[in-house]
């Protein structure tokens, strides 16, 4: 995306009017140069109205990102050990962009350190097992996190199943509710996903290594965007949220996943287990499991201290772990 684009769109973001000679002036370019940089913005999904006598307007009210409103929701402490807040107008994906940094070198992490990434839209994003994560200009939260682990891939059990109970926690904290998990990496709201986290590592899969810890919240999508989704859906603007708190809001996700980053790494998962048993969606229900060597159906009893799923089949009570296993439900939709 050209330079001068992203500029528009920052001047178009208040959703009032402007003409254009006033951007024009604005910018210090002809107004011929102003309605080249409007015709590429319907390629970052943003709807332009044009009007004549008053100019040109998004459809939409923005709020764009904002590295210093974000970290003043962090504590002290935790902005002591954030290396860096990078914001990307576009990028292929967040976990992919935090992992050429750390392939490249570019990246110098200390233990206790997080390396934050954000961007305002993905051209590639990704959910989990390669899937699609529909990622427009503007409307949701595309976040990585980059933290060293020294336990290995091992000691990375339950991980996923922290960073969104951490974000159930943050959303509750803003107010809202109604919000469940479904093992390994869904967050919902009656039913629908609301978010995903994606996990990936670097490094030595039995000593340290860099975790990339990718999370994507529905803000605010459109039937166009999420054509393709195989399963039911759900943004916080449906619920209530208001995109002028974006910012804010990240904040606190970022606050409450940190939190529990650091107590994930010094104590394990155990001592998340209780809580989220009591937002385990599948608890006491029929599921399916998919595995590399077929499926596997039973009731869902939970998750244990390790975060290996639990399932009550015709041979007895099996464990299943994230790597290897994809939970779908027997009655109400497939997972993504």
């Amino acid at each position: 995306m050209a330079l001068a684009t992203l500029e528009l769109v920052a001047a178009l973001a208040d959703g009032f009017f402007h003409s254009g000679e006033e951007l024009g002036d604005h910018f210090g370019v002809t107004r011929a140069a102003i309605w080249k940089a409007l015709k590429k913005l319907p390629e970052l999904g943003l709807e332009v109205h044009s009007v004549r006598g008053k100019g040109y307007r998004l459809s939409e009210v923005l709020t764009l990102l904002d590295a210093d409103k974000i970290q003043s929701g962090l504590s002290a402490g935790q902005r002591s050990n954030v290396c860096e807040i990078e914001i990307l107008n576009c990028v292929d994906s967040t976990n992919s962009h935090a992992l050429r940094k750390i392939q490249n070198g570019s990246l110098k992490l200390r233990p206790g350190q997080n390396y934050i990434c954000l961007a305002e839209m993905q051209s590639a994003g990704r959910g989990r097992r390669g899937r699609l994560w529909a990622s427009p200009f503007g409307h949701n939260l595309y976040l990585s996190t980059v933290h060293i682990f020294g336990t290995g891939a091992v000691g990375l059990e339950g991980l996923s199943l922290v960073v969104g109970l951490a974000l159930v926690k943050a959303l509750q904290a803003f107010g809202f509710s109604g919000l469940s998990l479904k093992w390994p990496n869904d967050v919902l709201w009656q039913d629908k996903k609301l978010a995903g986290i994606l996990i990936e590592i670097n490094g030595d899969i039995a000593g340290s290594c860099q975790v990339i810890i990718g999370l994507g919240l529905n803000l605010k999508q459109n039937a166009v965007s999420m054509n393709g989704v195989g399963q039911p859906w759900v943004t916080l603007c449906e619920l209530g949220f208001t995109q002028h708190l974006r910012n804010e809001l990240f904040g606190k996700i970022l606050h409450y996943q940190m939190a529990a980053i650091d107590r994930f790494h010094a104590e394990g998962f155990a001592p998340f287990t209780k809580d989220w048993k009591l937002l385990d969606i599948t608890a006491g229900k029929k599921v399916e499991l998919s595995t590399v060597s077929g499926s596997v159906s039973g009731v869902g009893q939970g998750v244990d201290n390790t975060g290996a799923f639990l399932l009550e089949t015709e041979t007895g009570l099996q464990k299943f772990y994230g790597g290897e296993v994809s939970l779908r439900s027997a009655t109400v939709h497939k997972s993504t």
